[in-house]
Formats: C-alpha cells, sequence, structure tokens
C-alpha cells in the first residue's frame, strides 16, 4: 500500500509548481495536473524521481542524450530518474507522476512511451486531485495506477541518437531539418565513407537503418506540426515529399491512421 501522495491541481503555469521544491518529501507519488498553451519549452532538466508525464491533449517531444520520443495525445513517456531531458509542449494537458526510486512499476533505464488503457486513463485524471489525508480507496487508486504502469505496453515513437559524434551531428542537423530524400549514400559521401560502410556503421549505433530511421523522423516531427494548425499539403512538400499522398501513405504506415484524421480527431477532442 501506498503511504501517501501529495497534489497539485489545475495549474497554469510550470513554475508555480516546481517538483525540486517538493520531491524531497517522503510521499511515494506526486501528482500534478498542468495545462501548457500553444508552444512551451522546458528546458533540460532531471529530477530525483522517475515520472509519468500524460498528455490527455496535445504533443510533447522529449530530447535526451540518447534520443528524442514523441507522444501523441493519449500516450504517456516514462522517465526514469536523473535522466536529462528537455520537454516542448504543443497545447497539452499533463498530468505528471513523481514515484520515489524504491516504488518503481517499470526496470527501463531509458524514457519509453507507453499505451495508455482506459481503466489508467481515468486513473491519471483523477490523481491529482485527491487530498491528504488519504483514504483507505485513494490509496488504492495510487496502487492500482502502479499495477497498470507495469503492465503498460511500450510504443515505438522513439527517434534513437547515435554515440558517434559524427553521426550524433548528422542526425540532430536532420532532425532539425528532415528531408525524406536525403539518401544514404549522400550522408556517406559527407562522412568520406563507403555507403556500405556508413549503412554498417549506422544500423549498430541506431538499432535501425538510415532510411527507416529518416521515415520516423518525418512522421513524429510531423505530429508537432499537425498539431501547429499546419496544412498536410505544406508538411509534405516541407519533407521533400513529392506530393501529399506520398506522405499520407508513409504516415498511415508508421502511426496506423491518415494525417487527416488525425488532424481532425485532435482538433476536435
Amino acid at each position: 500500500m501506498l503511504d501517501s501522495a501529495f497534489n497539485y491541481s489545475n495549474q497554469t503555469d510550470m513554475q508555480q509548481v516546481s517538483i525540486h521544491s517538493v520531491e524531497h518529501l517522503e510521499q511515494k507519488i506526486i501528482a500534478i495536473s498542468t495545462r501548457y498553451e500553444k508552444y512551451y519549452v522546458l528546458d533540460i532538466h532531471s529530477h530525483e524521481r522517475a515520472q509519468l508525464l500524460y498528455g490527455a491533449t496535445g504533443v510533447i517531444h522529449i530530447e535526451t542524450p540518447h534520443g528524442n520520443w514523441i507522444i501523441p495525445p493519449e500516450r504517456a513517456v516514462w522517465i526514469p530518474p536523473n535522466i536529462l531531458h528537455k520537454l516542448t509542449m504543443f497545447s497539452v494537458n499533463t498530468c505528471s507522476l513523481y514515484i520515489l526510486s524504491d516504488t518503481l512499476p517499470r526496470e527501463s533505464s531509458q524514457c519509453e512511451v507507453l499505451s495508455i488503457s482506459p481503466l489508467l486513463r481515468q486513473l491519471l485524471l483523477k490523481a491529482p486531485h485527491l487530498t491528504a489525508p488519504f483514504s483507505k480507496h485513494d490509496e488504492l487508486i495510487f496502487d492500482l495506477i502502479l499495477c497498470e504502469l507495469k503492465i503498460a505496453d511500450a510504443i515505438q515513437l522513439h527517434l534513437p541518437l547515435p554515440e558517434n559524434k559524427r553521426l550524433l551531428a548528422l542526425c540532430q542537423n536532420f532532425i532539425r531539418a528532415p528531408n525524406i530524400h536525403l539518401s544514404p549514400e549522400e550522408i556517406a559521401k559527407q562522412l568520406n565513407l563507403s555507403e556500405r560502410h556508413f549503412s554498417r556503421l549506422f544500423k549498430n549505433e541506431v538499432g535501425l537503418s538510415f532510411s527507416k530511421w529518416r521515415q520516423q523522423v518525418c512522421v513524429l516531427l510531423s505530429l508537432e506540426k499537425i498539431m501547429q494548425g499546419q496544412s498536410i499539403q505544406h508538411i509534405a512538400y516541407d519533407y521533400g515529399f513529392k506530393n501529399p499522398a506520398a506522405f499520407s501513405t508513409l504516415f498511415h504506415r508508421i502511426l496506423g491512421v491518415s494525417p487527416s484524421r488525425y488532424f481532425q480527431n485532435k482538433t476536435l477532442s
């Protein structure tokens, strides 16, 4: 059973609710709900507790030294303790749980994007509104949240980054200006490597071929642009696609829904 938790509710400015000012408390779970309007950046930081960051609306982009994760609405990102990370919020309503290290429901040492079950969603929305002293029912809610987090499925919405400094610089530049037609051959020439050597090195470092990684970047980063209200046509041409249909096909293959349907769902939610 959980001893207790801590809660701040309905905050509109994250500066008013600094986790660093409360994470030293003995409570095993601190639950905070926050609304971020339009575009908001939380610069690189870390915390001693693990964090579950759930976005009921909007898109979250998290950057760490080991990669980038894109979190669509109705998903969450698991951030282990002491992981340096930067967050960019696009019209996000969040619920954050900060969990002591001796109570962690997941063993991963890296960030994970998690699928959120209907039950877990309701529990997460409820948690920030529970106030001390906690009833037996409240404690059971926190217990059940931990149980649900333990079995939650991880989703591959990750843009891994290499440790090799030359490859890392290349990947970071690509993320800043994605181009679906940038080929492994062109990159290999920039690095004065054979295409075969580059392809082998990239896959060993990242775990994906450059072509698949390139596709992941274009689709996942497009979520931010969709939430900003940019048209599918503009996004497609901005990323170098020959036409919007080619972009939509790739988007559907990776995320299982067309960008236009995604846009409709998220703007109407």
